[in-house]
């Protein structure tokens, strides 16, 4: 019998980026019942998406995310 693990959790997930007259803008949510991976991933594509007429593509897009303590 093969037993799973998952590390699924509530994530407070912060995103930093660069605008285009150089600002520096962040950005939090929570993320819940979610991978740390998704987490990650699902706050990149909502930056790009929600953000993407302000975002300066020249710098990276900066996200960690953070396990929330229950």
């Amino acid at each position: 019998m093969m037993m799973l693990f998952r590390n699924h959790g509530d994530y407070e997930v912060t995103c930093n980026f660069l605008s285009k007259e150089g600002q520096e803008v962040a950005k939090k949510r929570v993320c819940h019942n979610v991978s740390k991976k998704e987490a990650r991933d699902g706050m990149r594509d909502y930056i790009t998406n929600r953000f993407s007429d302000i975002i300066d593509v020249a710098h990276p897009i900066k996200v960690v995310a953070k396990l929330t303590a229950k």
